[in-house]
């Protein structure tokens, strides 16, 4: 559970605080070089100022060799300061402690016990022929100065100070030695460390990287196919909350959206067609009603000339028989029937003009049908022009990644402007049939 809570919260973060946790990890892994080298270093200091140590022991017994013989000359020297100084020394290379490192300022500095035994032995050796050379040293002060045995103690006192400064030189190479053997393991695990360091990065850089570019490279073909104009891609699938996350979700979106435009268009579609098939059929009733009402014109012009020309007849007759009575009574008769028959005609016309004025009424709301449903293509594309504008405002968020949303949204536009473009050239055609049928009724 512990497991899957930190890859859940490592899912979480955003990628700023993802790379600002793993740049903390390497600055601490780092810190925590450093500090080793440090205390790599520190203890190499260490090791060095025991192994002066160590070595100064010879130019301590050569000075106290120097003071014995001025002492036995009888010139004044402080031997016991100088052995004094070598005992302390001694010890302290033995078990550790405080010793005075600087002769002349008199700086003191801690040095650790012997790190092995072997070391400590020689040390003690070494201890033994700093007794011996002190025990030497006295017994050659104690004899007077015409004594026969002087010479036999100066040679003791020699081969004592050369044995204490073989022990010294001894004592020297072994801690050389073992300084050698731990800055050759401090450089081994060092190594190791940087080697181990440099693998978890690479792992880690791995990882980081697998969860940074295949969600890319997943949302880059998906929209790679919605380019071309597959939209029956599947969604991507968002595992983390991260800015990629982000951009995941807005694909996405753009993919319902484009698919809902894709709808719209296919009903604005079947409607338009719809709608042009309607306009072609009340086109097909208009002319059928226009050649009907030319017909029915065509026969009031008719009527209307036999009118005028019987009209004419009566005056010429009236003109004839004007002179008797007779002759007026049989034009007027004449003339009567022309009348009645002339209004029998146009009886035929109003009725014919009736039909005439129902066939236009019906067109024209058939025209006002269409004018609605060219609204309502508008409105469509209206909304489509909307949704083009969100998706190039959702590509323009994307940048780079975006320039094919962008694309898609181009094209849906364009498709919304040429539907609206048709339908305001329709509504052109229906003002003109509706401007025609008021002339007509009127």
């Amino acid at each position: 559970m512990n497991n899957a809570a930190q890859h859940s919260l490592w899912k979480s973060m955003k990628l700023r605080r993802k790379f600002s946790t793993v740049s903390v990890a390497f600055t601490c892994v780092l810190a925590g070089l450093i500090a080793f080298n440090v205390l790599v270093l520190r203890s190499q200091s260490q090791q060095s100022l025991v192994t002066d140590m160590a070595g100064r022991q010879r130019m301590l017994s050569q000075k106290f060799t120097k003071e014995v013989l001025l002492v036995s000359a009888g010139t004044s020297s402080d031997t016991q300061a100088t052995l004094k100084l070598m005992r302390d020394s001694l010890a302290a290379l033995m078990e550790g402690g405080e010793i005075v490192t600087n002769l002349d300022t008199g700086a003191k500095a801690d040095l650790p016990p012997a790190p092995t035994v072997e070391i400590r032995t020689k040390l003690a050796e070494q201890a033994v022929a700093l007794r011996q050379y002190e025990a030497a040293a006295n017994a050659y002060l104690g004899l007077p100065p015409g004594d026969t045995k002087r010479g036999e103690r100066l040679k003791e006192l020699l081969a004592n100070q050369v044995l204490l400064s073989d022990s010294a030189e001894a004592a020297v190479k072994m801690l050389g030695h073992h300084a050698d053997s731990s800055i050759q393991s401090m450089i081994a695990l060092q190594v190791a460390v940087g080697l181990i360091c440099a693998m978890a990065g690479l792992v880690v850089s791995s990882l980081i990287g697998r969860q940074i570019a295949d969600p890319l490279a997943d949302c880059a073909e998906a929209a790679r196919k919605v380019a071309e104009g597959d939209l029956r891609i599947e969604p991507l699938q968002i595992n983390s909350s991260d800015e990629i996350s982000v951009l995941q979700m807005a694909f996405n979106d753009m993919l319902a959206s484009q698919r809902d435009v894709a709808l719209q268009s296919r009903t604005v579609c079947d409607a338009l067609t719809s709608a042009a098939n309607a306009i072609l059929s009340s086109a097909q009733e208009q002319a059928a009603g226009t050649k009907q009402q030319a017909a029915a014109v065509q026969e009031i012009t008719t009527t209307v000339e036999e009118i005028s020309l019987s009209g004419k007849q009566v005056a010429e007759r009236s003109r004839q028989v004007a002179g008797t009575a007779e002759a007026v009574a049989t034009s007027g008769a004449a003339g009567l029937q022309a009348v009645r028959d002339a209004s029998v005609g146009m009886e035929a016309i109003r009725e014919q003009t009736e039909t005439v004025a129902e066939n236009i009424i019906t067109l024209s709301e058939r025209t006002q049908a269409v004018g609605e449903i060219i609204a309502t293509v508008n409105e469509i594309a209206e909304q489509s022009n909307l949704v083009a504008l969100n998706a190039a405002i959702e590509a323009a968020d994307a940048r780079d990644q975006g320039r094919r949303f962008s694309v898609v949204a181009n094209e849906i536009k364009n498709l919304a402007d040429q539907a609206k473009e048709a339908t305001s050239q329709v509504r052109g055609i229906l003002e003109q049939t509706q401007k025609g049928i008021n002339t007509s009724v009127m």
